[in-house]
């Protein structure tokens, strides 16, 4: 992002928000485990603060940028009505979800000023309520003099997702078969993250050659699941989890054998690192594996790329009948259909 320079007009920016851009944001909150084991680091509100946006030195004096000011002033309540980031404004960077670390970056690019700000992968990341809202922006944003372009579609999903109250937790009976190995089971987990509570009493059992999809709003709590089953968030050992007959932390429980049967793709790790998808893929599909975890791999594809990622996890799957599978998506269209089990999350 250009930095305001004395006597700029803030309606000469333009800005994108991309996965560059989202590079640097998580960079700022400092490194990927960070999110569970650090309560420091930079927060929303700084983020989003007007020396931060125009990147302003913070030695500078005798300027009063008054008019500017004043300016953003607006420009952040409306924007913080339109994306609710007044919620997020005490939260860290780094514990953001993908979708809610989307929402703060096109804060930061709209709080710029007037111009043109491009949503590279509109839809990517957001869950459905947020793409039909991220839709809505646009018009808004003309009274700014922002011209929001959208690219990479996906903004309202070209398939409907089920209904919350309609979501079976198993196929229909035709499509059942016995039950395999429990491969990871939670017990009334809660996780409370300062005055969050992020899950309540919340129950799973993944068995032998299931393949599930795990959905709920941006900030539910998906990917946290995700690090209670590998064991990256301390969380994990506070709670009743057992993963692959062992529970978490419990007398013979080796982490790093537990975590060699477990292979995952993360949006998240794209974003922190730059390793794409198709390398993690790489990484995760080797011999051992039991439990597959993906966690919005298709983030930037295009549809043909997502489509040829989809097919190699359901290759892999085919030869390896007896792995598990979840699979975080917002954008159904996405998802193959042989994942056919659904667990939802909602706000607590």
């Amino acid at each position: 992002m250009k930095r305001l320079q004395d006597g700029e007009d803030a309606e000469d920016s333009a800005a994108s928000i991309s996965l560059e851009a989202e590079q640097a944001a998580f960079a700022r909150g400092g490194w990927l485990q960070e999110r569970y084991h650090c309560d420091e680091g930079e927060t929303v509100g700084g983020y989003l603060s007007f020396r931060s946006v125009y990147e302003i030195n913070p030695f500078e004096v005798g300027v009063s940028r008054a008019k500017e000011r004043a300016d953003f002033s607006a420009r952040r309540e409306v924007l913080s009505r339109l994306l609710e980031t007044g919620p997020l404004r005490n939260r860290r960077l780094s514990a953001l979800s993908n979708g809610e670390m989307r929402r703060v970056l096109l804060a930061r690019c709209l709080l710029r000023g007037s111009g043109v700000v491009a949503v590279e992968g509109a839809g990517d990341g957001l869950d459905p309520a947020w793409r039909r809202r991220l839709s809505a922006l646009r018009s808004a944003m003309r009274a700014f003099g922002v011209d929001l372009r959208m690219k990479g579609g996906g903004i309202a999903g070209s398939r409907s997702a089920p209904a919350a109250q309609d979501a079976p937790d198993a196929p229909p009976a035709a499509e059942r078969r016995a039950p395999g190995a429990v491969l990871v089971e939670m017990r009334g987990v809660s996780i409370r993250v300062g005055n969050r509570l992020l899950l309540k009493n919340f129950s799973w059992t993944i068995r032998e050659g299931e393949r599930w999809v795990l959905r709920g709003p941006n900030g539910s709590g998906k990917t946290m699941i995700f690090a209670l089953v590998t064991g990256d968030s301390p969380f994990a050992y506070a709670c009743d989890i057992a993963v692959f007959g062992r529970r978490r932390g419990g007398e013979g429980e080796v982490l790093r054998e537990t975590r060699g049967k477990i292979g995952e793709v993360s949006s998240v790790r794209h974003a922190y690192s730059g390793v794409p998808p198709e390398r993690q893929l790489d990484e995760a599909l080797r011999p051992g594996v039991r439990l597959l975890l993906l966690d919005e791999p298709c983030c930037g594809m295009d549809a043909a790329a997502a489509e040829r990622f989809a097919a190699r996890v359901l290759e892999w799957l085919d030869a390896h009948p007896e792995a598990a599978a979840v699979w975080v998506e917002h954008r159904p269209e996405r998802i193959p259909p042989e994942f056919s089990l659904l667990k939802c999350l909602y706000p607590v």
